[in-house]
């Protein structure tokens, strides 16, 4: 069963985030986080974790098959990845807060 970052990620590779954007100003930031989580990973980290999002038909095992990883990296990865959004999604405003201060001085 998917939870709630999971939904998160199928509704931003799908589009849905932008266009829920105008109704909703919370998925402007989710959208801002996603896309900044996606930035700082390793780009075949990031392959992988758009490849199964994107198409919710397709299972860990296809998109192992077609990087030629194993299982279990590729779910660590995607375990990585949700656990550093969770992260920016709940403090991701002390972190800038910080990093201000820390250029200041």
């Amino acid at each position: 069963m998917a939870d709630n970052t999971d939904r998160l990620l199928r509704d931003y590779f799908s589009g849905i985030l932008k266009l829920m954007k105008e109704i909703n100003p919370q998925c402007k930031q989710n959208i801002a986080d996603i896309t900044f989580c996606l930035s700082v990973i390793k780009p075949e980290h990031k392959q992988a974790i758009t490849k199964y999002y994107s198409d919710k038909f397709i299972t860990w095992d296809e998109v192992c098959n077609e990087s030629g990883k194993s299982n279990s990296s590729l779910r660590t990865w995607r375990n990585d990845f949700k656990r550093l959004l969770h992260v920016i999604m709940q403090h991701g405003d002390e972190f800038i807060k910080l990093r201000r201060e820390a250029l200041q001085a």
